[in-house]
């Protein structure tokens, strides 16, 4: 295959490892950056605000992981057929999805940005928001809606700009938001006591940088051309299919959250929503990292489906499920060994502290699998199996969910509430074993 210019990766003809750690430690470090933007907003919320706050960033997660997955779904859908189409070097198709889940995305953008700013009292009423947390959570989504459109180009902006080989670019572009997020929580939060307003301004902001280099390096250092998109219906449902996998998890992940949010402040009350919202933000820097390496093969194996080279595309897929493995049992360690100290950082009430480290230790023995699982879910909408990745996504984040809120409580009390996150991980590593033996490459023919 012949390079464009631009292209600084092969991902056709390299090695297989190179290609894995080329990819793996700049995607590890965009995801940690993307989640640190919501880690350092508790940060300062939990020391700034209090509970409250962190009560109120936990129970709007929820919708706004639903109208998230709508944007992650057209971007995940446009970027692995772009890519697939790359590989079989159909350069002018692959371009047309770049520019149809861009102008996608930027509608869908503006349209959620206008459903949260009218509704957002409504959506905090619904998800169970009262008194003082009710006013947290409404000046916080208002605010935040404002800078859909770049979170989301942004997204997919770092998607396409890997697939054309520049993770490294990618990367630096992330953390410059991220530092940016820091310092204006600092000034917002911090000094000039903004408080929910001020967190959501500084994440919202901090995305205006990255969102402006990526265009540029798009517009003048890149493959991808600008254009207006021809939109054609089947490729479009395609897309769409694609990534449908991405919503049901996310749909999965915030009707889950909100199941859990409303258990907990039945039997536990505020104060245990503040202390999920503490363990769940640990638990968000763990998950990060395993997308990081389950991210790191997505385009190379997209784009070696494309070009038939069916050995690579399965290479790179254990390459991943090993490193995650091991990650998890790491993270599973560094999780029962500092989780107080970590969740300190966070809060200053010591029953607040106590709770979230009494649940971070579920979850530490969930991110054993919870690596491998991830990697799988992203292996199938990769390998444009949709189908089989939002199997494996709802059962992770819904099913196994529900079953176990609805089981586990009865046997085993409280406790089982947070038991449900590792039976959740070891029903979905189950499903995913039998998936790799019967549909290796997905539902695709050979």
């Amino acid at each position: 295959m012949k390079l464009s210019k631009h292209t600084q990766i092969d991902l056709g003809n390299d090695k297989v490892y190179k290609i894995f750690w080329k990819y793996a430690i700049p995607s590890i470090l965009a995801t940690l950056a993307q989640c640190t933007a919501g880690f350092v907003d508790s940060v300062f919320i939990g020391r700034y605000v209090g509970s409250e706050g962190l009560s109120a960033i936990t129970l709007i997660m929820p919708i706004v992981m639903f109208f998230g997955g709508i944007g992650i779904m057209i971007a995940i859908g446009g970027t692995t057929l772009a890519g697939i189409h790359k590989g079989k070097e159909e350069q002018e198709k692959s371009n047309n999805y770049f520019n149809v889940t861009i102008m996608l995305l930027s509608i869908s953008s503006i349209i959620a940005t206008i459903i949260f700013v009218t509704f957002s009292r409504n959506f905090s009423i619904l998800l169970g928001a009262k008194g003082e947390v009710l006013e947290l959570v409404v000046d916080y989504i208002k605010t935040l809606a404002l800078f859909f459109l770049p979170f989301l180009l942004t997204f997919a902006f770092s998607y396409f700009l890997k697939l054309d080989g520049k993770p490294v670019k990618v990367v630096v572009i992330v953390l410059s938001g991220t530092v940016i997020n820091i310092f204006l929580d600092y000034l917002l939060v911090g000094i000039l006591g903004w408080k929910m307003k001020g967190a959501a301004l500084a994440t919202g902001v901090s995305q205006l940088i990255p969102w402006t280099l990526m265009i540029y390096i798009i517009k003048f250092k890149s493959s991808w051309k600008f254009s207006f998109p021809v939109f054609r219906i089947k490729e479009i449902w395609a897309m769409l299919f694609n990534g449908s996998s991405e919503l049901l998890s996310m749909a999965a992940a915030s009707i889950a959250g909100f199941i859990y949010n409303i258990i907990i402040i039945k039997k536990i009350g505020l104060h245990g929503v503040a202390a999920y919202a503490v363990a769940l933000q640990i638990t968000t820097i763990s998950t990060s990292i395993f997308y990081g390496f389950a991210e790191a093969v997505q385009s190379a194996i997209s784009f070696n489906l494309g070009a038939n080279k069916l050995k690579r595309v399965k290479k790179l897929r254990n390459i991943s499920i090993y490193t995650n493995f091991i990650a998890g049992i790491v993270l599973c360690l560094v999780s029962l060994i500092f989780g107080k100290g970590i969740a300190s950082i966070f809060v200053k009430e010591q029953g607040t502290i106590e709770m979230a480290t009494y649940i971070l230790n579920f979850y530490a023995f969930a991110f054993v699998l919870s690596g491998i699982n991830i990697t799988l879910t992203t292996y199938y909408t990769a390998v444009n199996s949709p189908v089989l990745s939002g199997l494996l996504a709802t059962t992770r984040s819904l099913i196994a969910i529900i079953i176990g809120l609805v089981l586990f409580p009865m046997i085993f009390g409280d406790q089982g509430i947070w038991m449900v996150v590792i039976f959740a991980e070891i029903t979905t590593v189950i499903m995913g074993i039998v998936c790799m033996k019967r549909y290796t490459f997905g539902l695709v023919k050979k």
